[in-house]
């Protein structure tokens, strides 16, 4: 068995009934202790959980979401939901693919993975120092050494800061 067992993305051409029913199926079978969701909008986590207790299926435990510090969407949309609900959330992607690291600060380094693209990934480099985020970064590495902290350390303790964030995931 596992743990945790996710559905990790919305299937709108699959009812969301059949999707939760086969969730329920694998704890009731024993594969799996606890099921969880990614990726879900607020509204569609509500409804959810909604057809979970109707149906005294197994609880939604965890949603895992995209957020970060420039990522924060869920924010109004899901976590006012998660709180009622009492779900915990693991974030993914806290460190935005290794933006949030001081990685990409001098440019872009061509064992990366966005440097291993050639020009695709210098034009992607390139659309982002043009719209400020590099220098947006830069402003948040100054205040991560201020705090004695590298750019990661501190984007991981502010993705954690908040009580319903119970995790984030690394890689």
């Amino acid at each position: 068995y596992v743990d945790i067992f996710y559905h990790h993305r919305p299937d709108n051409e699959t009812p969301l009934e059949e999707t939760l029913a086969a969730l329920d199926l694998i704890v009731r079978q024993g594969k799996a202790l606890y099921v969880g969701v990614s990726s879900y909008s607020g509204a569609r986590y509500a409804q959810a959980v909604e057809m979970c207790r109707q149906h005294d299926w197994a609880p939604i435990t965890i949603h895992q979401p995209y957020y970060n510090m420039l990522g924060r969407g869920i924010e109004t949309d899901l976590l006012p939901h998660t709180t009622v609900h009492g779900t915990g959330i693991i974030a993914f992607c806290p460190l935005a693919g290794g933006t949030l690291t001081d990685r990409y600060l001098q440019g872009l380094p061509p064992d990366s993975r966005q440097g291993k693209r050639g020009e695709d990934g210098q034009h992607w480099w390139r659309q982002e120092q043009e719209k400020g985020h590099w220098d947006c970064l830069g402003q948040l590495n100054a205040i991560a050494q201020e705090r004695g902290q590298t750019l990661a350390q501190m984007a991981l303790a502010w993705t954690l800061r908040l009580p319903g964030v119970t995790s984030a995931l690394i890689g």
